[in-house]
């Protein structure tokens, strides 16, 4: 869906449903989805036209369909999805795949980008993605494709420099391939080797600095050329729920996600958050009963004296068990864990949501429409 500003004709926000929710491992798995969900809401909300989606391809599936072999049914595909009237504009190449199966958990940053795999597979999407929307009949607008920020600290062997590399090397893939433009946005994840909003900043300023001197010695143009194309296609996916687990203000984290590059895409989600835990043993309960083995769910915690941190509920549940770490989490005035949960809901299961964080975040960006453009 489309929205445009009724005082800026020229500007326009696109809404989209992710289908990571509902996850396929197969081109007809994934169609199956669009079909029995994503068509589903388009239709339970009455939408007339195009109904934006955000399009999760796991590797095996981009792969296939950007090779040569696969061209048929990749515009199969396009057909299908031109006649169901389903946009999709902006695409998730994080998870490689199986992302709905039970022991993911950390494992969902590989291959991390240190890798060819990780380079290849977000080269696909891009292909992909960029096929679709010529196929549109739309070849100039923009495309988003978002990734992680490299890897799982648990996963960093001497130091994040090859995973900024990589990612760069992408980068330039992306500057030196014609096509549609595409913005490469990378979203700061709780205990990946950007955690935060600025830690994610720092990151792509120095991504950005790799990609323009790999383009420079290969003679693709001048210092300044470079830097201009590098800045139109690597940017910021700025997820509204990890920005409320690290407690980051929203204006900070909207003037951050802006620092380098465009911002490719705002994830629109809530977290959950548990207020002052120390007398609220029901609510501590209720967030320690939702740990499950597929996703990670870090918690953060707040206190006069700066931050707790757990890498999982697991984590937490054990920290609380140690007294002189239970202390420390008991003295927080509030707990978030990463779970994403509806945007509609001012609580969840006995829980409070983060709701008014991502609402913020929201606003902030709608009220700046001369902001609203990647490209």
């Amino acid at each position: 869906m489309r929205f445009t500003h009724p005082q800026h004709g020229t500007r326009s926000v696109r809404l989209a449903y992710c289908t990571n929710l509902h996850a396929g491992e197969s081109l007809e798995e994934i169609r199956d989805g669009l079909q029995r969900v994503s068509l589903a809401v388009k239709r339970e909300l009455g939408v007339r036209g195009p109904f934006g989606v955000g399009l999760y391809l796991p590797a095996k599936v981009a792969l296939a369909l950007a090779c040569e072999t696969g061209r048929a049914d990749l515009d199969a595909f396009a057909r299908w999805l031109e006649e169901a009237e389903l946009d999709a504009f902006t695409f998730n190449a994080f998870p490689y795949g199986e992302f709905q199966r039970d022991g993911l958990k950390e494992a969902v940053y590989r291959p991390t980008w240190d890798t060819q795999e990780r380079a290849q597979y977000t080269q696909a999407v891009a292909h992909v993605a960029r096929r679709l929307v010529s196929w549109a009949g739309d070849p100039t607008r923009h495309i988003s494709i978002s990734t992680h920020p490299g890897a799982h600290v648990s996963q960093v062997r001497g130091g994040t420099l090859a995973h900024l590399e990589g990612m760069a090397r992408a980068v330039v893939d992306l500057v030196r391939t014609d096509g549609p433009p595409i913005v490469l946005s990378v979203e700061a994840e709780p205990w990946a080797i950007a955690g935060d909003s600025a830690t994610l900043a720092d990151q792509l300023a120095r991504v950005a600095e790799l990609a323009q001197g790999e383009l420079v010695r290969l003679g693709f143009g001048s210092t300044q050329s470079v830097a201009r194309a590098v800045s139109r296609l690597l940017g910021t996916c700025l997820d509204a729920c990890h920005s409320a687990v690290e407690f980051e203000a929203p204006e900070d984290a909207v003037e951050l996600a802006r620092q380098v590059g465009p911002m490719g895409k705002l994830q629109y989600s809530n977290a959950l958050r548990v207020q002052q835990p120390a007398s609220n043993a029901a609510a501590v309960a209720a967030l320690l009963e939702l740990d499950e083995p597929r996703f990670l769910h870090q918690v953060r915690g707040r206190s006069g004296d700066g931050f707790e941190g757990a890498a999982d509920l697991a984590d937490l549940a054990r920290e609380l068990d140690r007294n002189e770490k239970r202390a420390a989490w008991l003295a927080c005035d509030e707990w978030r864990c990463h779970f994403h949960v509806p945007v509609n809901l001012p609580r969840f299961e006995g829980l409070g949501t983060t709701r008014e964080h991502a609402d913020a975040i929201l606003l902030d960006l709608l009220e700046d429409p001369d902001a609203w453009r990647t490209y």
